[in-house]
């Protein structure tokens, strides 16, 4: 996936990409989007500050977002209030052109062509109170972005990510579902200032339950993640600037006992891993509930935090803390610890198995 972000502007669209001027002055609005009609036709009506209400129903569209402070509300995220299913032919647009075919795209307003980089930020969109299923990329998906926020959307059975976004910063997932996605639930990626939360939210029998990867100032908190390869993942994978300075707190995380045999992005097997600190730097876990993820994969275990620095070339784990929590019925352990970084700390966590043995409390 991420080879298609970074080629993404290489699409044939133009030296420049950007999305029109941004309204002085926000004056709210309504427009209603009933079944059969359009959504991408409301949002390419909708200014600054208004809202397309997508009444209950099914749309077969493919929506993109490139105008500040729209807020996409739909009717319910539910079979019986907004749903967003693929349609027979998808738009040309950026978003499907670069990132593959997506459900709902909220991209930057000008981009680099050539190189990816965000020149101006697409600011303050919304998606709210819909269900997106089944597309052949993404759910939902954002790139560019200030200020996004996700809230009460189900993402589910998509090819890459249910709910994501990549060179972006200030975003809010939040009372979100994701359910059967082939990679992330939720991935917060490519952000040295992510200024990210991922709160209340559900993920079940996805690749990775909650994804975090070349990203910093990440909070992971009260989330429920179960039956996923992996429940939380913060990856440092060797690009400049690594990953950490994550807080994984409060978060339930069981039985993520799924198998995901390796392919694209992931060189390997996954399976039975609770939450894994893969390189991350400066990133505290604390005050969670870990029980019953069990496999025999290097991810594999309660709480794991390990150097993947052969494999991806990152930082080892420095100065990361695991405290507090509770972790029991893993395996191979409930805590497990490679001994690569300094500054390392596990204290007062409640478990039943170590490795090395003696971490226990």
């Amino acid at each position: 996936m991420r080879k298609l972000v970074i080629a993404a502007c290489a699409a044939g669209l133009g030296i420049a990409l950007s999305s029109g001027t941004a309204a002085s002055a926000w004056v709210s609005h309504t427009i209603v989007v009933w079944p059969g009609q359009s959504i991408q036709a409301a949002v390419n009506r909708a200014d600054p500050g208004d809202t397309v209400l997508i009444r209950p129903g099914v749309y077969h569209q493919s929506v993109e977002i490139r105008k500040d402070g729209i807020t996409l509300r739909g009717s319910g995220d539910f079979r019986g209030g907004t749903v967003i299913l693929p349609p027979r032919n998808f738009p040309h647009t950026l978003c499907n052109a670069g990132f593959g075919p997506t459900g709902i795209c909220i991209v930057a307003r000008q981009v680099d062509v050539k190189t990816g980089a965000v020149i101006q930020a697409v600011r303050d969109d919304t998606v709210t109170n819909l269900l997106v299923s089944g597309f052949p990329a993404n759910g939902v998906f954002g790139y560019g972005t200030d200020g996004m926020t996700v809230k009460w959307v189900v993402a589910t059975d998509d090819g890459d990510y249910g709910i994501s976004r990549f060179e972006s910063t200030r975003t809010l997932f939040a009372d979100d579902i994701a359910i059967g996605n082939d990679e992330a639930g939720f991935y917060v990626g490519d952000s040295p200032d992510a200024d990210t939360v991922v709160r209340d939210d559900q993920a079940y029998g996805n690749q990775f339950g909650v994804f975090v990867r070349h990203a910093r100032q990440v909070l992971v908190t009260d989330n429920r993640l179960s039956g996923n390869c992996q429940g939380v993942m913060v990856l440092d994978d060797g690009q400049p600037g690594g990953a950490g300075d994550v807080t994984v707190e409060y978060n339930s995380v069981s039985g993520n006992n799924k198998f995901c045999p390796k392919h694209g992005d992931t060189p390997i097997d996954l399976g039975g891993g609770g939450i894994l600190l893969l390189d991350a730097t400066h990133t505290l876990v604390t005050h969670n509930s870990v029980t019953g993820n069990s496999g025999k994969q290097i991810n594999s275990g309660g709480i794991v935090v390990a150097s993947a620095h052969a494999l991806t070339h990152g930082s080892n784990p420095d100065f990361d803390t695991v405290v507090l929590n509770s972790a029991f019925g893993n395996h191979p352990a409930d805590l497990i610890w490679d001994g690569t970084g300094i500054g390392v700390r596990f204290a007062a966590d409640a478990c039943g198995t170590s490795l090395p043995p003696g971490m226990c409390h």
